[in-house]
């Protein structure tokens, strides 16, 4: 892959001023520094002209998205854009589409970014290949048994989709005791955490070592539920 084969940009894009022609720079150095051509066009996605701000879910409505463009060869228009604002007008490499762009097999889409912009500058970058660039890479054999596994996964999705939207059992179910101990207020054991250089994610997604610091538990002697799970003693919890 090379900078010309990425061809399309889902971007955070909120319609803010402290967001879009920063975030239009960014891509654009960046096309720069991976030496991206003259006139390549970068197609841009604004998803949240159709979807709004899903907050946290944002990048994983933006990466399904991006998977979807890649797997059609379509690129969804930004069909509540007027006019381009100055600020960005003035990119090289973007091109803002407003109807739908099939390009099919006349320009395969082999590759695309995302970026997903957060407050405290919790932000991130995710690029996308087209599986049949990693399917190139395989040996016959191989081919056949990825193939062979990678369509069994699809179907189950499929599957998993359909028996969800028919009013079987919901695609995601909130775990209990996910992060923190239940049987105690989350707010100071998150406070805890934070405060304690030790804390660290265990295998369970539940905080290790943080919990029992919180005060009334170090009293009274009694683990969190993450560390009655993997065996922790109160004394290796409030020290790990």
């Amino acid at each position: 892959m090379a900078a010309d084969d990425v061809a399309v940009i889902s971007k955070h894009d909120t319609s803010t001023l402290a967001n879009d022609p920063n975030e239009t720079e960014l891509h654009e150095r960046l096309a720069d520094a991976l030496g991206r051509s003259e006139g390549a066009p970068l197609f841009v996605v604004s998803q949240k002209s159709l979807t709004g701000h899903a907050k946290g879910g944002a990048a994983v409505f933006q990466m399904m998205g991006l998977c979807q463009i890649l797997r059609d060869g379509v690129i969804p228009p930004n069909r509540s854009l007027d006019c381009v604002d100055d600020e960005l007008a003035g990119s090289a490499h973007f091109v803002w589409v407003r109807d739908t762009l099939r390009l099919g097999g006349k320009f395969p889409l082999k590759a695309g970014m995302l970026t997903s912009l957060g407050f405290g500058h919790v932000s991130g970058l995710v690029a996308l290949v087209h599986p049949q660039a990693f399917i190139a890479s395989l040996d016959p054999a191989q081919r056949a048994d990825y193939q062979r596994r990678a369509d069994a996964r699809l179907l189950a999705g499929q599957r998993r989709l359909a028996s969800a939207i028919a009013g079987g059992a919901p695609m995601y179910q909130r775990p209990g005791d996910r992060r923190f101990d239940h049987h105690a207020p989350e707010r100071p054991q998150e406070a805890s955490m934070l405060l304690n250089p030790a804390a660290r994610l265990g295998d369970g997604e539940a905080y290790i070592g943080c919990p029992c610091r919180w005060a009334p538990n170090v009293r009274s002697g009694r683990r969190c539920s993450a560390c009655r799970r993997h065996g922790y003693t109160l004394a290796a919890c409030s020290l790990a």
